[in-house]
């Protein structure tokens, strides 16, 4: 008896936490193409822009964000957003917000990647403008391909991002 009751409360709290406390996206993802032209050319964009990156971290490297190519130890290639805490040469030190999923074992969230591993850049500055997001722009325009619409969160920050890179003090939006 004793233990039926502590099974019960068990699953009772696992169900509360799944239904009621769990994070879940605030989207649902976007099915895509990995091959898709629209992010093929955001990845070029993001690799041809990366001397603006850096000019751009330089002044606001408070919120520099970076999604880059990682390969898990498990041989599965995934793609995993981070924040970048400081930049030495063609090294960057990153807080990986994403973790792997297909990674086996520990994986430190402080990780060391290079200007090579990156796939897209973000930064935002102190007025809240959006420098880059190269393959997130993609995927709005994708969305829209697809027919979906934009929940109005998403259509707000795409007024924020930066139409020209080299306008880093008067943005062209």
């Amino acid at each position: 008896m004793k233990w039926g009751i502590i099974f019960l409360i068990l699953i009772t709290g696992i169900w509360i936490y799944k239904r009621f406390i769990a994070p879940s996206p605030a989207f649902p993802p976007l099915q895509t193409d990995p091959d898709d032209p629209l992010l093929l050319e955001a990845m070029e964009k993001a690799k041809s822009t990366l001397t603006e990156f850096r000019e751009l971290f330089e002044r606001w490297p408070q919120d520099a964000f970076v999604k880059l190519h990682f390969e898990s130890n498990t041989g599965t290639v995934e793609h995993l957003g981070a924040h970048v805490e400081s930049i030495d040469g063609n090294e960057l030190r990153v807080l990986l917000v994403t973790p792997p999923v297909t990674h086996k074992g520990h994986l430190d969230r402080s990780y060391v990647c290079t200007f090579d591993d990156l796939e897209d850049w973000q930064i935002t500055d102190t007025p809240g403008n959006i420098y880059g997001g190269f393959t997130q722009r993609a995927m709005f325009e994708i969305a829209r391909r697809q027919g979906i619409e934009l929940p109005e969160e998403l259509k707000e920050m795409e007024l924020k991002y930066v139409k020209r890179l080299s306008s880093f003090t008067e943005p062209t939006i």
